[in-house]
């Protein structure tokens, strides 16, 4: 699977960004996404945040060093950041130092992989975090697609969490500080018009005492 995987984002790098974020659908991902990364981090202290699976960039704003082992996601990420650390990494076992990292945040990665690979994920990702430090990532919500019967026919964004599972994995390493949801209606079914009117609310319901019900979650996690 994994070969499947960098080979599908190796032949999208170069038109990842128009593909994926240059339409309002993927503006408005990313708005929510944006938003709640600067919840927990500050664009002026970056020097040592990790971007795991940072594809073509996309926040490296809030990171000084990116990983992504597909090798043309990494080129892309470096013609826009070349003063950046960029490396080719597997994110179950990276090159990096342990407690490195003030932060690590990982979008649109963990969907990809199945459990095991999950729990790898996050055992590399408390090694490399200083105590204290945050692991912000995402990941499609178990219980929205449990109401809306979603079954994925692929390995792409295949797998699903519940809060309840997460709490489980992490154990004592980890402390769940929160979670917030992306998309709690389903965007792709609303008109482009309407979308820029209904974002406010949409990110009000994604952050209620529904928010488990969004499409997608993404956790806050503190390295005990």
């Amino acid at each position: 699977m994994r070969k499947e995987i960098t080979k599908y984002y190796n032949d999208l790098a170069k038109d990842y960004d128009e593909v994926r974020f240059s339409n309002s659908y993927g503006e408005y991902i990313h708005r929510q996404e944006n938003d709640i990364i600067k919840k927990y981090l500050n664009e002026k202290e970056i020097e040592f945040n990790l971007d795991l699976a940072c594809g073509t960039g996309r926040f490296l704003t809030y990171a000084n060093y990116g990983a992504d082992i597909c090798t043309e996601m990494v080129d892309q990420s470096k013609s826009k950041y070349p003063y950046k650390h960029i490396t080719i990494e597997d994110a179950e076992a990276l090159s990096y130092k342990s407690s490195f990292f003030n932060n690590v945040i990982s979008f649109h990665l963990l969907m990809h992989v199945d459990l095991n690979s999950i729990v790898k994920i996050l055992d590399e990702a408390n090694r490399v975090l200083k105590t204290g430090g945050y692991f912000i990532f995402d990941i499609p919500s178990q219980k929205r697609r449990k109401m809306t019967t979603y079954r994925s026919t692929t390995w792409h964004g295949a797998n699903q969490i519940s809060v309840k599972t997460l709490k489980a994995l992490i154990g004592s390493k980890w402390a769940l500080v929160s979670f917030h949801g992306i998309a709690f209606f389903p965007i792709h079914r609303i008109p482009v018009f309407i979308r820029r009117k209904i974002i406010s609310f949409d990110t009000f319901m994604c952050n209620s005492f529904l928010k488990e019900y969004s499409s997608h979650l993404t956790f806050i996690l503190r390295k005990q």
